[in-house]
């Protein structure tokens, strides 16, 4: 069985903050980004599509750890069964509708594995994940490989580099997802509006700005002396200069 997780504050309840006529809601632990973008659906009535900037692809399947320790435990040569068994088990209670069907299961949820959950819950019709350790191939889902060079930029280069550009959205909502662990310097909020167009484009456009504060994966990859408290606020700032 996975590791209990604490519900704080900062994931059942995000912090929102609006900027100019955006809101930007942050939790502790990504995987609970899916709660708001399930409140979206609600309101909206329809799927959109997901922008994610992160150091990890976080898009393993629904529920996949829980299911293959469970399976583990009971049945290892039953793997092919067993899993998926479980998987839906767990899927068959979520409700897309109600949000409260969903925060009981978060406790056997990864925080890689909210984004195919969101395409099975309906929440998502589409995503574009830029991240720095896989470019996976799934029959969905877009996925985009940021160069170890890069890591951590938001300049156009670091898109153009992993093949994304803005033609990909075709003037479609979207939300954007950003993870604090893709920071890893306090350098890399440097965007000069002439080197970082592809970002700004994003920020102002998205209809909706989700950001994970992930800590423990923050402390662990970033490569000079700050806080994830720096991180979140060096990030605020520069979306605020975007918006104003």
């Amino acid at each position: 069985m996975p590791a209990v997780r604490v519900m704080t504050k900062n994931n059942l309840n995000p912090t929102c903050v609006t900027l100019g006529n955006k809101k930007i809601q942050v939790v502790d632990d990504h995987q609970y980004t899916l709660l708001v973008w399930g409140k979206l659906f609600q309101e909206t009535g329809k799927p959109t599509i997901l922008v994610s900037i992160d150091y990890h692809p976080d898009t393993n399947p629904p529920f996949w750890l829980y299911a293959f320790q469970k399976t583990m435990a009971i049945d290892p040569d039953r793997e092919d069964i067993l899993v998926p068994k479980f998987q839906n088990k767990i899927m068959a209670v979520m409700d897309p509708l109600n949000l409260d069907t969903i925060k009981a299961v978060m406790g056997q949820m990864r925080n890689d594995e909210h984004i195919n959950t969101a395409m099975a819950l309906g929440y998502l019709k589409d995503y574009h994940m830029i991240n720095c350790m896989e470019k996976h191939q799934y029959p969905l889902g877009h996925h985009y490989l940021v160069a170890k060079k890069d890591f951590g930029s938001l300049e156009d280069k670091m898109f153009a580099g992993a093949e994304f550009s803005m033609k990909a959205l075709e003037q479609e909502g979207f939300i954007l997802d950003i993870d604090l662990d893709y920071f890893s310097t306090l350098e890399n909020f440097d965007c000069n509006p002439e080197k970082c167009t592809v970002f700004r484009s994003l920020v102002r456009g998205a209809s909706l700005i989700t950001v994970a504060r992930s800590k423990t994966y923050f402390d662990y990859l970033k490569k000079e002396n700050f806080t994830i408290e720096m991180c979140e606020a060096k990030l605020m700032a520069l979306l605020k200069e975007i918006l104003k």
